[in-house]
């Protein structure tokens, strides 16, 4: 049996700590995005046995040097990006180059983040839980922070456009067409149809997910327009306006706050798209209609 000298244990935990760090940087999660499971489907009355892909879900614990922020259940993909984003629409981070160093777990999704500068984690003291898949947690300083200064945008998009992108959208993600168990979010950049999109169990996981991927692409937020699933909340609603993301579309709905908030804020939110057909909540001076004039 190998006798362990105190000091040596010390030295060889340090060197595999900063070995694995670096090294992950270039490793992709482990479990996937979806597990296959043997069920009994019932359909017409008759019974049969499949195999069916279903969507993982394991719980991220996010520690900052040392120092757990917050545990989400999540979809163990593009973790990365989603501790980015969430960081970043939290208000711990400014940019993706303050994360120098990170290091995913996935035997206990554990996501351990080192910043180039110290974060206040005062900023966690105050909590809004708000409805969403799971938790959905917001911050009363940058609720206010983000209801002080409207959004400042002249960037528009044509009604046509918009349904163009909810067209793509809605057969972009292979992930929910095997599952039907995920929400979808993207980005359209400069009036232009995304080429990239992200799921996750929950709705607020993916907004932060694409937020965080665009960040660490140096995107330009002000000529953006965020595309997601499901019912666009008041903390969805922030995590947009934190971005300056001055345009966000929905196949959904949304709630009475986030009208209320949205117009304060200078976001244009647009829900219940579907074909040709969707609802301006706020700032619809941002959305044109050529094609009618022309007529």
């Amino acid at each position: 049996m190998i006798q362990w000298d105190a000091g040596v244990y010390v030295i060889v935990s340090w060197l595999r700590d900063k070995f694995f760090r670096r090294v992950s940087l270039m490793v992709t999660d482990d479990l996937g995005s979806y597990a296959d499971f043997d069920v009994v489907r019932v359909k017409n009355g008759k019974k049969e046995e499949i195999t069916q892909p279903i969507a993982t879900e394991v719980p991220c614990t996010i520690v900052v040097s040392g120092s757990e922020v917050a545990t989400i259940m999540c979809t163990p993909t593009y973790l990365r990006e989603f501790a980015t984003g969430y960081l970043y629409t939290s208000g711990m981070l400014n940019s993706a180059n303050e994360v120098t160093e990170f290091y995913c777990d996935t035997t206990r999704w554990r996501l351990d983040i080192e910043t180039s500068s110290k974060i206040d984690l005062s900023l966690l003291g105050k909590r809004v839980y708000t409805s969403g898949c799971g938790q959905g947690v917001m911050y009363s300083n940058i609720i206010m922070l983000s209801s002080r200064h409207p959004l400042k945008s002249d960037f528009s998009v044509d009604k046509g456009f918009l349904s163009k992108c909810m067209k793509w959208f809605l057969t972009c993600s292979q992930l929910y067409k095997e599952t039907h168990g995920v929400h979808t979010a993207d980005l359209s950049l400069g009036g232009k149809l995304p080429q990239f999109c992200v799921d996750d169990i929950g709705r607020h996981n993916a907004v932060d997910k694409i937020i965080g991927h665009s960040l660490m692409n140096a995107v330009d937020f002000s000529k953006s327009m965020l595309i997601c699933t499901g019912r666009i909340s008041s903390d969805i609603l922030h995590k947009v306006k934190r971005s300056g993301i001055p345009i966000v579309l929905s196949r959904g709905t949304t709630t009475h706050q986030t009208i209320l908030m949205a117009r304060q804020m200078g976001v244009t939110v647009i829900g219940f798209a579907r074909g040709g057909s969707f609802i301006i909540y706020s700032h619809s001076g941002r959305i044109t209609f050529e094609y009618e004039c022309k007529k």
